[in-house]
């Protein structure tokens, strides 16, 4: 479903991936439409409102959905087209062969033999942020292979970007960096249609600015493929 014709592909200062266009016009204004509710859900991971997927992120498995998202998506037919296409071997070997090179070099214990039924699976989030949303430096979690962010609403605030870090001075990989001493790599405005999609090499340092003068709310979806069992998807966590 995702157009990666279109797609910018950048290799520093991690893998990572612009498509200006993710979906044809029909296509975007559906998943528009259908975009879940929000806003009664506990705020989570900086201020944000979001459904997700996964009902145990503990163990998390391809079957295990939530509630809130299994009543949702049975009158949600385009997300279920978009999580189905997504949600398939060919979809995903296609990410894993083109990454191959930058996975052996991080040392993953994935690769293009592995089956996303088997030994990963496919996650999404549906968020909606408004006054007040940041996100500190940081890497995702040590499960993830690949993730992305794909933008519903054009910008209509102050602040919100995800900011791309360099880590080059650094010699270790922690999971956060606290004192903002990363320095900025490029800031990406949300835009609607607009994908991010990037490899989540240890390095791969993001962060999003505060959130102000909200005029109409920050939504978009975040997903990835993930290991399963809480495994590591990178051994190699030193330069």
């Amino acid at each position: 479903m995702i157009n990666f014709d279109k797609a910018i592909h950048y290799d520093s200062p991690f893998p990572y991936t612009i498509v200006e266009e993710c979906f044809d016009n029909t296509t975007i204004q559906k998943l528009i439409d259908e975009f879940p509710n929000v806003n009664e859900e506990t705020s989570v991971m900086g201020g944000r409102k979001q459904m997700s997927l996964i009902k145990n992120h503990t163990n998390p498995t391809n079957s295990n959905h939530s509630e809130e998202y299994t009543k949702w998506s049975s009158s949600s037919p385009t997300w279920n087209s978009f999580y189905n296409w997504l949600n398939t071997d060919t979809v995903f070997h296609s990410i894993i062969n083109q990454y191959e090179k930058n996975l052996n070099q991080w040392d993953c214990i994935i690769n293009n033999s592995s089956s996303l039924k088997n030994e990963c699976f496919t996650h999404i989030d549906w968020s909606s942020a408004s006054d007040g949303y940041t996100r500190e430096i940081h890497r995702d979690s040590d499960k993830r292979i690949w993730n992305f962010l794909i933008f519903l609403s054009d910008k209509d605030w102050d602040g919100g970007d995800f900011i791309i870090h360099s880590s080059d001075d650094l010699k270790e990989y922690p999971r956060h960096i606290w004192d903002n001493s990363l320095p900025i790599h490029k800031k990406i405005e949300a835009k609607k249609n607009l994908g991010l999609f990037f490899l989540s090499t240890p390095n791969s340092y993001h962060s999003v600015d505060i959130q102000s003068n909200t005029r109409s709310d920050r939504k978009f979806i975040y997903g990835s493929y993930s290991v399963l069992n809480n495994k590591d998807a990178f051994t190699k966590r030193i330069k």
